[in-house]
């Protein structure tokens, strides 16, 4: 089990940072009662040291007063042998170079054996140990640094271990033959084989009764050939076997194996599915596994539902599709930004083992398991009936049938998006100079349909009107609409599939599946629709070369004759490319009476999921204070922490940060999209934010931020 230990007394900034570690845990293992706060230092290392004894895998978060003081008690109380990380020297020396004001050995001392996780500058950096029958993690409780420190947290390797024994006796291996797999992979395959392409990379992938689905899509997927070969490792029948190989260890050797056999930049494999009995009843699981010159990584699917083992090689699959995407796209920006690679393959114990597990688990757990976690309280409804109305009169042509959008039977129905006021902090004291840096979630304005949430609830295998329904809440489908034959974007008419297909492919593009892809053209349909068919350039993106795929779904949707309505009218469908995990409202973001299908606090969970779902965006005061003046004609003065006020927002996130629907900069008071657009020119991804201070005349701990001064995880 994982806990969470704070000290009772936290800061604003701090609190905010706590809410960071919980959403990286939510989910995984970890709900708001193992959070637990102590009132001072020897309460908290107290019960540390009696939950690690129990098994537990316990996070210690202290803010940065007080941090170092704290570790070293912890070494002494625990008995961890000490020992001084380089790495974190250089880090801080980098960073910091000049400043002697550093206590440059209490930064880099960790207990010996253990896993660091570094800070961006070194300073306060966490790490992680095995400690009696669990393991202990510290951290800071530092807004500013904790991204770094949980990314390192969360993707601990699952490397192999001496010490590790037999693993159980494997199941019979699946292969899996459901007629419906191939097209749940097919979106997968060709995002990562486009990533493969557009980076110059191949990839090798050990055969075996999983891989050969993709082997399979070889007709389906262009470029599938020339970006991954498909590489027998099957051992020699006379060679030794190792009993004691674990596992991990031989999914790894399969990928590392490939990989050479290959002479390509990556190889990867899947083991077969394996049993074991457990408390809770018989696990069924199996692994994936991607390897480079480095080393490699093997995640982990399971599931305790008999009715699911089926399904455990395709996830494995979309899994291992996943991690090369993310694995290229890492190299790449440590490439772009000449960094070095912090490798963290060292072995761990057990107790480590066990919080990567939980926390690695629960991100690619199977779909069925996570819809039931994050969507339902009770049981789902896979195939809902719909129930058939009278047709509407306010089509300008009269559809065959209206169905209501099964919204009721997947998620219950919400009060919206709540605003609340912000109350801002202070500086300690006042400064003439500084930074701003935007802590952003999501991306777009956030109303209406997300992209990519309706691209995870399509991997979940909800439908098409199943997602528009999640997205419109009490909206109808109606069916059998005459589309008209063009559709004029920016002043010129195109013929309108050829429109859909245009806008579809630069929306989203043909990697995305065909259920989100359906959606999402029901939508852009619905908005022309909505403005009698003639739209301004920035309604919506358009102008790539569709794809087939493109095309195909945009005639499905002209020949079904979709589009969405509310009460008998054309409905408004607005839509973004990634949620804050819950969308917002319409009134949130343009203002006037809102609509009741879009009033926002629509769940978007699979957003989280997205590589860039959080960002940062960091101005100087100078630079700021330049753009306030070009763009709004305000000559801003003074302490610049004073400079901006969020006033209210709608809690997207959580009680203390969400999509701001009113701020002022200076003395113009805006919502937070026109701040976005009009000030900051989208150079933030989204209005859901908080926003942090750093003055230059005080030390970098001292920091401001807009967010009220409690904070409360949700």
């Amino acid at each position: 089990m994982i806990k969470l230990f704070t000290l009772e007394e936290l800061s604003a900034f701090s609190a905010d940072a706590v809410y960071k570690i919980c959403l990286a845990l939510d989910g995984y293992g970890f709900s708001e009662e193992d959070r637990q706060s102590f009132e001072g230092v020897d309460a908290l290392l107290t019960a540390a040291s009696f939950a690690v004894e129990d098994g537990d895998d316990v996070v210690l978060a202290a803010e940065n007063e007080g941090y170092l003081a704290l570790k070293a008690k912890l070494l002494e109380k625990l008995q961890l042998e000490p020992a001084s990380v380089p790495a974190i020297a250089e880090r801080i020396a980098q960073k910091h170079s000049g400043k002697a004001d550093i206590d440059m050995r209490a930064h880099c001392l960790v207990p010996k054996g253990s896993v660091t996780h570094l800070t961006n500058d070194g300073l306060f950096s966490g790490f992680t140990t095995a400690v009696q029958n669990g393991s202990l993690t510290l951290m800071p409780l530092d807004f500013s640094r904790i991204d770094a420190v949980l990314d390192s947290f969360v993707d601990l390797l699952f490397a192999p271990h001496d010490d590790e024994p037999a693993q159980p006796q494997q199941a019979a291996p699946l292969i899996v033959t459901d007629g419906e797999s191939g097209s749940d992979l097919l979106s997968p395959v060709m995002r990562m084989v486009e990533t493969l392409q557009g980076n110059d990379r191949r990839l090798a992938l050990a055969l075996g009764s999983a891989t050969q689905q993709i082997l399979a899509l070889q007709g389906s997927v262009e470029h599938l050939t020339e970006a991954v070969d498909f590489i027998d490792v099957s051992p020699d029948p006379e060679a030794p076997v190792d009993p004691d190989e674990s596992q991990t260890a031989k999914v790894l050797r399969e990928a590392k194996q490939a990989r050479e056999d290959g002479g390509t930049d990556y190889g990867a494999a899947v083991s077969p599915v394996y049993e074991v009995e457990t408390e809770e009843g018989t696990q069924y699981y199996a692994f994936a596994a991607v390897a480079d010159s480095e080393g490699g990584k093997a995640k982990k699917v399971n599931t305790l539902n008999p009715d699911d083992v089926s399904l455990l090689p395709g996830h494995c699959l979309t899994v291992l599709c996943d991690t090369v995407c993310r694995k290229i796209d890492g190299d790449r920006t440590l490439s772009e930004l000449g960094a070095d690679d912090d490798k963290k393959g060292k072995k761990l114990s057990k107790g480590v083992i066990a919080i990567a597990a939980v926390i690695l688990l629960a991100a690619i757990l199977t779909p069925i398991l996570l819809l039931n976690h994050f969507l339902h309280s009770g049981e789902t409804t896979t195939d809902p009936s719909a129930s058939l109305t009278d047709p509407s009169g306010y089509s300008a042509t009269v559809p065959t049938s209206e169905t209501t959008l099964p919204a009721d039977n997947y998620v219950p129905a919400e009060p919206g998006a709540t605003e609340v006021s912000a109350a801002p902090t202070t500086t300690v004291a006042p400064s003439t100079s500084g930074t701003f840096t935007f802590y952003v979630f999501g991306y777009g304005h956030g109303v209406g349909l997300s992209q990519h949430g309706a691209e995870y609830l399509s991997s979940l295998g909800w439908t098409y009107d199943q997602i528009l329904a999640n997205y419109y809440y009490g909206t109808t489908l109606v069916k059998g609409d005459t589309y008209p034959a063009t559709i004029n974007y920016a002043g010129t008419d195109y013929e309108t599939v050829e429109y859909l297909a245009s806008c579809l492919e630069t929306e989203m593009s043909s990697a995305f599946s065909h259920e989100a892809l359906k959606a999402q053209a029901v939508a852009l349909y619905t908005f022309a629709k909505y403005n009698n068919f003639r739209l301004n350039a920035d309604a919506n993106a358009h102008g790539k070369t569709p794809s087939d795929m493109c095309r195909q779904v945009a005639q499905e949707v002209k020949n079904e004759g979709l589009y969405i309505a509310y009460q008998g009218k054309t409905a408004l469908t607005p839509f973004h490319s990634i949620s804050a995990g819950k969308t917002t409202s319409y009134y949130n973001v343009w203002g006037g009476s809102s609509l009741p299908y879009l009033n926002g606090g629509r769940p978007s969970y699979g957003d989280y999921n997205v590589s860039n779902f959080k960002s940062t965006y960091t101005i100087s005061s100078t630079e700021f204070q330049a753009i306030v003046r070009q763009k709004l004609g305000i000559e801003l003065s003074g302490d610049p922490a004073t400079w901006i006020t969020i006033q209210s927002h709608d809690q997207a996130i959580s009680s203390d940060i969400g999509y701001v629907s009113k701020m002022t900069v200076g003395t113009r008071e805006m919502t937070g999209n026109e701040f976005r657009g009009k000030v900051m020119e989208g150079k933030i991804r989204s209005h859901c934010f908080v926003l942090v201070y750093t003055p230059d005349s005080q030390p970098a701990d001292t920091i401001t931020t807009t967010a009220p001064t409690t904070s409360s995880f949700q």
